[in-house]
């Protein structure tokens, strides 16, 4: 059975659409509108999204508003760019440059559409950088960073409180800004919330089979439960062993039994096979 997702398949079909260190050149860009911006020479306005703007003829601005930086303040902008650069190196240490260039490209095209949607509403890609936050908070949730340079915080609690002061603002806006916020974010939600949320819901159908089965099965006349059908091993002999049930083609239905040793060899033999 192919388990690729459709990401895999497109980066095993497109692998050159990837870009290594995609957001250390977006953040030398936004160092460069700031400069640009702030000496009087460019003014954001002219930069921002807005689809209205868009229909008639600026179209730089499709790809301008994302180098708009949301901190006004020198030392403020050095740690955005810190953090964000951070968050985006480690999804692409983790995912890879093709599924972080994605996740990129596929929120700002979001951003784009809601634009268009809503032309009359000005866009900046503050939420697209967001979600690069939401998606290394949620790879790596126990990451400490120094609040203040004085607290350690785990980068997962902040994500929360952030996730609670978008959920305050989604209350609080209008439909349209409703509409528009959740194309905003929709990257995150495709990327990771879904898969997250996927990866959950088959741990708890599986941790509810195994111990469904564990429950089943009772020990025979010799008084243990489980016996490995390889060394002999049982869980009365080995007490800390953990064994478990293999139910591929060759071992049928009803399953084998194998300790956790022998499981793996037995696994790296035969291929593909279901545990009980």
């Amino acid at each position: 059975m192919n388990n690729k997702s459709w990401l895999d398949k497109l980066e095993a079909k497109h692998p050159n659409w990837a870009i290594d260190g995609l957001i250390r050149y977006i953040s030398m860009l936004m160092i460069l509108m700031f400069i640009l911006h702030n000496t009087n020479m460019l003014n954001y306005s002219m930069i921002v999204l807005n689809g209205n703007e868009v229909l008639n003829g600026q179209i730089w601005r499709l790809l301008t508003f994302l180098f708009i930086p949301t901190s006004s303040n020198p030392l403020y902008l050095f740690f955005e760019l810190l953090i964000t650069v951070m968050c985006a190196e480690g999804i692409e240490a983790s995912m890879g440059s093709f599924k972080l260039t994605m996740y990129y490209l596929f929120g700002a095209l979001c951003i784009i559409i809601a634009s268009f949607i809503f032309p009359y509403m000005v866009f900046n890609s503050y939420y697209l950088y967001l979600s690069l936050f939401f998606g290394y908070a949620t790879l790596f949730p126990n990451q400490e960073l120094l609040l203040f340079f004085i607290i350690p915080i785990k980068i997962k609690y902040i994500a929360i409180l952030s996730g609670i002061i978008l959920l305050i603002e989604f209350m609080l806006v209008p439909w349209s800004g409703k509409i528009a916020l959740i194309l905003a974010i929709t990257n995150y939600i495709l990327f990771f919330a879904f898969p997250a949320f996927k990866g959950i819901t088959y741990e708890m159908k599986q941790r509810k089979r195994r111990n469904d089965f564990e429950k089943a099965v009772t020990p025979d006349e010799k008084g243990y439960r489980h016996k490995c059908s390889v060394c002999g091993k049982t869980d009365v002999s080995s007490p800390e062993m953990i064994f478990r049930y293999c139910t591929c083609s060759k071992c049928g239905v009803d399953g084998v039994a194998f300790c956790q040793d022998h499981l793996k060899e037995h696994k790296a033999q035969k291929g593909n096979s279901n545990e009980k």
